[in-house]
């Protein structure tokens, strides 16, 4: 099924054609909720809101932009709906940490390198969670999520410059926050 005849299914109310999205889109806004929020739990309710605001605006959906753009929009909403309900409320990565199956060990490196690698990717991740939503949102989108800013400025609904300056001013942010723990590691042993 093309996108087209996906976003037609949808609004016709084809649930096959929601069933299809689910299976296409869910893993995609489930992990764009983890490096939001930081938890499993915080993640499923990024999906949800999503998939019920996808299907409860999917006919004013215009195909002006890509299906995914207009995802990444209603998701980034969801997340930021969750800060404010939340009121910069502080989260934890410890259960991602525990149920993330990126940093298996490669027999290339010792241990003791594995270890810091899980112990920076912890300091970098939490660092994330740390930079305020309306720099973390592009921030996301550009270096996880890999978009190329124009469709980062579709999603945020701003222009392009004002894009590229987000996402310039949250590495700038990043670069700060995690600094001394990498000054620390570098100069130390």
């Amino acid at each position: 099924m093309s996108e087209q005849q996906l976003i037609e299914g949808m609004k016709s109310g084809d649930e096959e054609a929601f069933t299809r999205f689910f299976e296409k889109y869910r893993n995609t806004i489930y992990n764009f909720g983890i490096r939001f929020c930081g938890n499993p739990e915080d993640a499923s309710d990024i999906l949800q809101d999503t998939l019920i605001n996808t299907f409860k605006y999917i006919h004013k959906f215009k195909g002006n932009a890509k299906l995914t753009t207009w995802l990444y929009r209603i998701a980034s909403n969801a997340c930021l709906q969750k800060r404010r309900k939340e009121n910069g409320g502080e989260s934890s990565l410890d259960e991602y940490l525990e149920t993330s199956h990126e940093a298996e060990s490669d027999v290339r490196y010792h241990p003791h390198d594995t270890l810091e690698q899980k112990e920076s990717l912890k300091i970098i991740e939490d660092a994330i969670l740390k930079l305020p939503a309306d720099y973390r949102i592009p921030f996301l989108l550009r270096e996880v999520e890999r978009l190329p800013h124009q469709e980062i400025a579709d999603i945020l609904e701003t222009s392009l410059s004002n894009a590229k300056v987000r996402v310039h001013r949250a590495r700038l942010m990043l670069r700060d926050l995690v600094s001394d723990y990498f000054k620390g590691a570098s100069g130390g042993v």
